[in-house]
């Protein structure tokens, strides 16, 4: 008899924020309701990996409409070409949506503000130490101070610190009294920024949570860059939570209703660039450690790199001590004048040095013998032939042996001891 059990599958509380997560905290709600907010816009998902500096005309310039980039992630960094790229996108007239919890500071100075996280992160799981409640109801919108939005989880208290200014000459404005968020951009038109050398107007506050505002947003020329400092009021657990469709309502009608073409980018936590050799090099401290080490390895290979070595000394080449034994005993031989006993040790000594040195049997010195010891010495075979005339003479005794034969016979024989040196 079979059984079937039903396992239920376990929920995932982990922070993705993928537009493809069904989890409660990724973000399928918030971009699967794109079509209901932009219903005339081609959505776009861009990768996770695409470089702002790639932004070209074709993202950028629309003729009666204009495009929105999302980027929704926890930690955001960019390099200074994204940078300019990403502001150039808002200023020619397109809508720039930066969700995030950590806000790259190049950008955070060139719109003039800091993100604070609120001592809190949004990856740290709910515990008796970190309950959640304080989330409940952490979120304002400023046209409706008097309706809170939130929800029994993880961190919604990131929020951003702007320049603290005269209130009566400040442009930093809020939406008051009776007001939406949407009533409120629409009496209020983009403008153009004339001097372009300012990257940014002060901020308009939509939003504001327990500590300061977590929703803003800058004129850029003809664009806005609206920043989003708590990633998680657009999961889908947040958006699932009584009445928190409305906050989300409101954020995403505040957008100008011209948007032909919405670019998605759920970066997560993005890092300047992948991890290499070359990123060491975009931080000052590493950069100059790098090349005063690079520089300190050029020098020790120039001045000290090379192999330490004791100088060989020549050695003289060893001579034929036995040759010097023998030309020591001839002269002995011949100051006795006893001609033909050196004769005969002169012969018997080269025939022993061609045993030796050439392996050539001498007990028949014949015309074999003489054709072999002549390839063999490389002399010519005259030189031989004279050779082994004199060795014939000496062994059967038919000559007389003075001092100009053994001259002769010396000669002779070194002719084939120089030969071989």
């Amino acid at each position: 008899m079979a059984s079937g059990c039903n396992f239920k599958k376990k929920t995932s509380w982990n922070v993705t924020l993928r537009k493809e997560d069904k989890i409660p905290y990724g973000s399928y709600i918030a971009y699967n309701s794109l079509p209901y907010y932009f219903p005339s816009a081609r959505i776009e998902a861009v990768s996770n990996a695409f470089r702002y500096e790639n932004i070209d005309g074709k993202m950028v310039y629309h003729d009666d409409s204009a495009a929105m980039v999302v980027l929704n992630g926890l930690s955001f960094y960019a390099t200074d070409n994204e940078v300019d790229n990403l502001i150039h996108f808002a200023r020619e007239g397109n809508e720039l949506f930066l969700i995030c919890s950590t806000l790259d500071s190049k950008l955070a100075e060139r719109l003039g503000c800091e993100k604070d996280d609120g001592e809190s992160d949004e990856e740290m799981p709910l515990s008796p130490f970190n309950p959640g409640k304080k989330n409940i109801a952490a979120l304002k919108m400023m046209g409706d101070t008097n309706k809170t939005y939130g929800m029994n989880g993880r961190s919604l208290q990131g929020f951003f610190v702007l320049p603290q200014e005269d209130t009566s000459h400040s442009n930093t404005s809020e939406i008051t009294g009776a007001d939406t968020a949407v009533d409120y951009i629409e009496r209020n038109p983009v403008v153009v920024n004339s001097d372009e050398s300012d990257d940014a107007t002060k901020p308009d506050i939509l939003s504001r949570g327990p500590k300061g505002p977590n929703l803003i947003r800058y004129r850029i020329g003809r664009g806005h860059i609206t920043l989003l400092g708590t990633p998680l009021a657009l999961s889908n657990y947040f958006l699932l939570q009584k009445d928190n469709r409305i906050y989300a309502d409101q954020i995403w009608h505040s957008f100008p209703a011209n948007i032909s073409t919405i670019y998605w980018n759920d970066y997560f936590k993005r890092r300047i660039q992948p991890a290499s050799f070359w990123a060491l090099f975009d931080h000052p401290a590493t950069s100059a450690a790098l090349y005063i080490a690079l520089i300190t390895l050029l020098l020790y290979v120039l001045f000290e790199g090379k192999r330490r070595q004791a100088i060989i000394p020549i050695v003289p080449k060893l001579q034929n001590s036995s040759v010097s034994f023998v030309e020591t005993v001839g002269r002995l031989y011949y100051n006795k004048g006893n001609h033909r006993n050196l004769a005969e040790k002169m012969v018997q000594h080269y025939l022993e040095w061609v045993r030796t040195h050439y392996y050539l049997n001498t007990n028949q010195v014949n015309e074999i013998f003489i054709q072999q010891l002549t390839i063999k010495s490389g002399l010519p075979e005259m030189v031989v032939r004279e050779m082994i005339r004199l060795v014939h003479e000496v062994r059967i005794d038919n000559v007389a042996i003075d001092e100009a034969y053994l001259y002769h016979l010396h000669n002779t024989i070194q002719q084939f001891y120089k030969n071989n040196d």
